[in-house]
C-alpha cells in the first residue's frame, strides 16, 4: 500500500523538478527579419558594448517591443524591462550609443550586464575611482526628454559617436568633401576654422580693368584712370577732381 503511494509522489516530484529547470533556463525567441537585419547593421558598433551577440539581440528586441531584456556575462545576469514604450530602430541606436558613451566617460569600456542596465535605466556602479551614479538614458527618455536634452543631462555630445566602419569626412584643397556620402562643400563656404570666404570683387576694380583693357585714351574719355593707388575719377581734360 505504501509503495503504491510513493510511486505517484516521486513522479509528481520529478515533474516539478523538470518544470523548475525549464523555467530557470532562458529560451531566446527567434528574431524577426527586421530585427535580424537591424542587429546585423549595428553589430560592429555595439557588440563590444553589449558583451555578446545574444545580449545585443535581447537589447534590440526588448527595446523594439518594450519587453523584458536579459543580459548575461562576466559571471552575472541582469534582467529588466525598459521604462520606455516600444522604440523605433533609430531611437534604439541613439539610446545604446548614449549609454555606451556615458559608461566610457566613467572609464567603463567593457561593461558588465549590471553596468549596462544602470546606464540604461539608472543606478550606481562601483569603479576603480569610486561609485558612479547614472541617470539612465531610457529613464530620462521615459520622462519625455528629447535626445538633445538627454545628451546635455548626461554630458555627452548629442551626435552619434563615430565608428571605425564609418570614415570621417575629409575636405581637400578644392573644398569638396571626399568621404563617401559626405556633402559637397562649395569653395568660399564657411565649414570650419580652415574655411575662408572667397575674396569679393568691387565694382571699381571691374570698371578699372575694363578701362585699362580699352587703352589710356578710352579710360580718360570714360572719366576713369587706373593707377597704383586704385581707381580715380578724372575730368575729361585729364585732371583729377
Amino acid at each position: 500500500m505504501t509503495s503504491r503511494l510513493l510511486v505517484p509522489f516521486f513522479v509528481l516530484l520529478l515533474s516539478f523538478a523538470t518544470l523548475a529547470a525549464a523555467c530557470g533556463t532562458a529560451v531566446a525567441e527567434p528574431l524577426s527579419d527586421a530585427d535580424a537585419r537591424y542587429v546585423g547593421r549595428v553589430d560592429g558598433r555595439f557588440s563590444r558594448f553589449a558583451g555578446s551577440s545574444a545580449n545585443l539581440e535581447s537589447l534590440a528586441t526588448g527595446l523594439r517591443s518594450g519587453s523584458e531584456i536579459t543580459l548575461a556575462g562576466s559571471g552575472e545576469t541582469a534582467i529588466f524591462t525598459p521604462p520606455t514604450r516600444p522604440m523605433g530602430y533609430g531611437n534604439i541606436t541613439r539610446a545604446l550609443d548614449f549609454a555606451m558613451r556615458d559608461l566610457a566617460a566613467a572609464g567603463i569600456e567593457n561593461p558588465t550586464p549590471s553596468e549596462i542596465q544602470a546606464a540604461l535605466t539608472g543606478g550606481t556602479v562601483s569603479t576603480a575611482t569610486g561609485d558612479v551614479t547614472f541617470q539612465g538614458v531610457l529613464q530620462l527618455r521615459s520622462q519625455g526628454m528629447g535626445w538633445g536634452q538627454i545628451a546635455h543631462s548626461i554630458g555627452v555630445h548629442p551626435g552619434l559617436g563615430l565608428t571605425k566602419s564609418v570614415p570621417a569626412p575629409v575636405t581637400g584643397a578644392s573644398g569638396i568633401t571626399t568621404a563617401a556620402g559626405g556633402a559637397v562643400v562649395r569653395p568660399g563656404t564657411r565649414t570650419g576654422q580652415g574655411a575662408k570666404h572667397a575674396p569679393s570683387t568691387n565694382r571699381g576694380s571691374a570698371l578699372g580693368n575694363a578701362a585699362g583693357a580699352a587703352g589710356p585714351s578710352s579710360a580718360s574719355n570714360q572719366g576713369f584712370s587706373r593707377g597704383q593707388g586704385g581707381l580715380h575719377a578724372t575730368s575729361r581734360g585729364g585732371g583729377k577732381f
